[in-house]
């Protein structure tokens, strides 16, 4: 009995390390397509561009005022490999940032402006809401190109990516939301007004771990930090908007 044992054990063993080898294994196809989605925080900088000091006394008061929105976005890519250790990739995506000012109605006197950039809102209903919420939303089409480092060797994996998306914006959309008392909400969106600039320059920068379940699959997920280079709009103050999300991707070899 012992004697059959020591004859197994090896060949259990190769079974075992053949078994952890395709476990570890990764995909060696030079090529890959993939998608990703991902979710965060979106805001935004003001630029004084005439220089004047009104125009700092509205990014001050801008800046006291208003706050995060989400950011969404997503889209799909393909990859291809240049070593063990780097590859390119580039596809199309859609993205949106924005920022938003919240105004509770109790911390209002007769006389004050409702939002500095729309100027005074006035309720018809008759029940005030108790507060306000204005959102300014920016949502573009996007090409990014981007070099991709993967180190490390087994089924988990840490990646790196470096990149810029050109970007064309397909809308510029406000949202405004009154809550009542109740909890009640309504929702009014709209184009906003000025003419605002069609194309941005995104980079972007990603750091986070992949895992490879096996097969043609790979899994991903990074924060990613995106920044818009180019102003919004042409006006004495103007913003630069980015994110930060979580992104989430799959990937599959060819």
């Amino acid at each position: 009995m012992n004697n059959s044992i020591r004859t197994l054990l090896p060949a259990v063993g190769l079974a075992i390390v053949g078994t952890v080898n395709a476990q570890d294994a990764v995909p060696e196809g030079r090529w890959s397509i993939g998608a990703s989605g991902w979710a965060g925080a979106s805001y935004r900088t003001l630029i004084n561009i005439d220089g004047s000091a009104l125009a700092d006394r509205i990014i001050d008061g801008r800046n006291e005022r208003e706050e995060w929105d989400v950011a969404i976005g997503g889209g799909f890519h393909a990859g291809y490999r240049l070593s063990d250790r780097f590859s390119l990739e580039a596809g199309v995506a859609y993205a949106r940032f924005g920022y938003a000012d919240a105004v509770n109605l109790s911390d209002l006197t007769f006389g004050d402006q409702i939002d500095p950039r729309r100027g005074f809102i006035y309720n018809t209903g008759d029940v005030p809401p108790e507060s306000w919420r204005f959102v300014d939303r920016f949502h573009y089409l996007e090409l990014p190109i981007g070099v991709v480092m993967e180190l490390g060797q087994g089924r988990w994996r840490s990646f790196t990516t470096l990149g810029v998306a050109p970007a064309f914006l397909l809308a510029a959309q406000g949202l405004t939301v009154s809550t009542y008392s109740d909890g009640q909400e309504e929702r009014e969106s709209f184009d906003l007004p000025g003419d605002f600039a069609s194309f941005n320059l995104i980079p972007y920068f990603s750091t986070g771990v992949t895992m490879h379940p096996g097969g043609r699959w790979t899994w991903s997920l990074c924060p990613t930090f995106r920044y818009g280079a180019l102003k919004l709009i042409d006006a004495p103050v103007s913003a630069r908007v980015y994110s930060v999300s979580l992104d989430l991707g799959v990937r599959f070899t060819l």
